[in-house]
């Protein structure tokens, strides 16, 4: 029975008023000779025995507990003035009591199991039958899970224990493989993933529910951030972000906010400190409010080095108002740097708008190869006959320039059946003109092999776990020559035309962080403001650096690898942790447009921040965030073949 009121109506009164004897006479006649001064046995109860003479323990507070096994402390008295009594009841060598004060008088008011450990109600005017059954069923627990196989896991150094379950550890888990896989959260309460669960893998499995599994992922989010915050408090000195914006389909937009910093160990980390929902107009006013917002919870305004974003308009204003409020690192002369890949894409889709006609008849080609699953199943026969493994093939998107590059280096090896397969299926059209020609065919082989260097360069400047400030100077000027050797090819000349005039618009003046981290020797000659950058660190670390101890290690890698001088170690550790594109922002989103994905619209964006978030970090953890190419759009173009044969590495 579970009643915690002092003067509430039990069942034992009901009963008693029928004339059945209650559950709790036993407790009853105990009361009765407590009354009469007698003790468990009939004798007479020795009032001026010490205080210590009693097995309860009571406290000062109102509260206490007691073991029926030896209290430590002095027995509480009644209203009436007597001592309590000792309790005869056996069931309280499996529980121990816990008092409190109500109304004056400190009573009996709860019991914890002493083999499960729970709390339950044991009120002093309630009898002790539900605790005996309560206890009844932890032994017969326990004595089935005696009789069940022994596991034995390993500890970190290699030594065995038994393995024991414990639902907290379950329940933390369950948090991680549900960020992880983007699964329901409604997953841990399925009656199937129980049933799975107890029979293939652990029989004491218990489920919890939907609003269980929140409160954990609540929990599990905001102990890790509190780790991450302290984590970047103290071992990080300056950080670089990146942010962008993304409309997904549930019609939700979301800023990301990205770091990048170099850890202890020197190497390059990533993680998404914030998914804010932008719900308002994307307006600079909007972007700084949640940018700064995000970056002061994790006290990281005075850390700031630089913030790189997209070319769009209301990022110029953003970063209007970001400026003096996250400019207390070195100033604001690297604050703002512009994504590279998002000028590549500028650049090449500039150039792209005059090669619409052709590449259009082949999205057509392949258009009408893929609506039929009759025309698909004729065309796997025709491979199969030709000896060449049949496919599908992927279209292009028009937001996506490099999606129309993977698009014609797929499709251009399978020529030959591909060619031959349109020509004879597709209808002609006005004097009997095939949809491909040689024409087509002979341009497509030209753009694939003029995009080509555009797309390693996007590949490249996206990596993550390397520098990539120091490599955008050698791409830019890359880009420079191979515009200027494809300038009067007859074919490409009104392409590149356009593209130029878009490449000097953003690039005819170099950012000075790629200048800086070019040159990457400071003990070459030192233009003028390269001398102001480094009078700038040197007053504001000079002394640190003169009393902080030597440390070989470090500094014999950095010279070894870039001949670095320690006088300028600290700022060349912030030039090359600047990204120079927004990838990183843009990965978050491909994280989030699988958590909010059709089937999980009811997500609040709370939880979408905290379920990104934990992927990113335990991503994070394993260095397995981003790769240097798009293996997601990529395998979406070179995993569409048509037989089970296994395709090679």
């Amino acid at each position: 029975m579970d009643d915690d009121d002092s003067n509430g109506h039990t069942i034992n009164e009901d009963l008693r008023l029928m004339g059945v004897p209650g559950d709790d006479e036993e407790d009853l006649g105990e009361e009765r000779d407590a009354l009469r001064g007698l003790g468990s046995q009939g004798d007479p109860i020795d009032l001026a025995a010490g205080a210590g003479d009693g097995d309860g323990e009571g406290r000062g507070d109102g509260t206490g507990t007691d073991s029926n096994t030896g209290g430590t402390g002095s027995s509480c008295l009644g209203r009436c003035g007597t001592r309590q009594r000792a309790s005869t009841s056996e069931v309280w060598n499996d529980f121990d009591k816990i008092y409190k004060m109500i109304n004056g008088v400190n009573v009996r008011w709860k019991a914890r199991c002493h083999h499960c450990k729970g709390l339950l109600s044991a009120h002093s005017s309630s009898g002790t039958s539900y605790l005996s059954r309560h206890r009844d069923g932890c032994l017969k627990k326990l004595g089935k899970a005696a009789m069940t196989q022994s596991h034995i896991s390993f500890n970190p150094d290699g030594t065995p224990k038994f393995w024991e379950y414990k639902p907290d550890v379950a329940r933390s888990e369950m948090c991680r493989l549900i960020s992880r896989l983007d699964l329901p959260i409604c997953i841990a309460e399925s009656a199937a993933f129980e049933e799975y669960i107890r029979k293939a893998h652990n029989p004491r499995f218990t489920s919890v529910s939907r609003q269980t599994t929140t409160r954990d992922i609540t929990k599990y989010f905001a102990d890790h951030r509190a780790k991450l915050a302290e984590s970047l408090r103290t071992n990080v000195s300056s950080i670089a972000i990146t942010s962008d914006i993304w409309s997904g389909n549930a019609k939700e937009d979301y800023l990301s906010v990205v770091i990048h910093y170099v850890n202890s160990a020197w190497e390059l980390e990533k993680r998404i400190i914030g998914l804010r929902l932008i719900d308002v107009s994307h307006s600079g006013e909007n972007i700084a409010e949640r940018v700064h917002a995000v970056v002061d919870e994790f006290k990281l305004t005075d850390k700031t080095f630089s913030i790189t974003l997209d070319n769009a308009s209301a990022n110029s204003t953003a970063m209007t108002i970001l400026t003096p409020l996250l400019s207390g690192y070195i100033g604001d002369m690297f604050l703002h740097q512009r994504c590279a890949c998002h000028i590549i894409n500028l650049i090449v889709k500039s150039g792209l708008k005059r090669l619409k006609p052709y590449l259009e008849a082949f999205r057509t080609a392949i258009s009408f190869l893929n609506s039929s699953n009759q025309r698909i199943a004729l065309y796997k026969t025709f491979c199969t006959a030709m000896g060449v493994r049949p496919r599908k093939f992927g279209l292009d998107m028009d937001v996506r320039w490099n999606s129309t590059y993977l698009m014609l280096k797929h499709l251009i090896p399978y020529r030959s059946t591909f060619d031959v397969f349109i020509q004879t299926h597709y209808p002609k059209g006005d004097g009997n003109t095939p949809l491909l020609t040689d024409q087509h065919w002979y341009i497509a082989e030209k753009v694939l092999t003029f995009l080509e260097m555009f797309y390693d360069a996007t590949c490249v400047l996206s990596g993550v776990y390397y520098p990539t400030s120091p490599l955008i100077m050698h791409h830019i000027l890359q880009i420079a020559n191979h515009l200027d050797a494809y300038e009067n090819d007859p074919l490409l000349r009104t392409v590149v035309a356009p593209m130029k005039t878009k490449f000097l618009k953003y690039w005819r003046d170099i950012p000075l962080p790629y200048s800086f981290a070019f040159i990457l020797d400071p003990r070459a000659k030192l233009k003028a403001q390269l001398s102001e950058v480094f009078n700038k660190y040197d007053s504001k670390f000079g002394e640190v650096r003169l009393q902080r101890a030597p440390q070989p290690s470090r500094a014999a890698t950095t010279n070894a690898s870039f001949g670095i001088v320690s006088e300028l170690s600290t700022y060349l550790d912030n030039v090359l942790t600047v990204p120079v594109s927004t990838i990183s922002s843009e990965s978050a989103f491909s994280l989030t447009s699988r958590i909010i994905e059709e089937r999980r619209r009811r997500l609040n964006p709370e939880m979408v921040e905290m379920l990104t978030c934990i992927k990113d970090w335990e991503e994070g953890e394993a260095r397995a965030q981003h790769t240097a190419e798009d293996k997601e759009l990529e395998d979406s173009f070179s995993n569409l073949f048509l037989d089970d044969v296994a395709q090679e590495a």
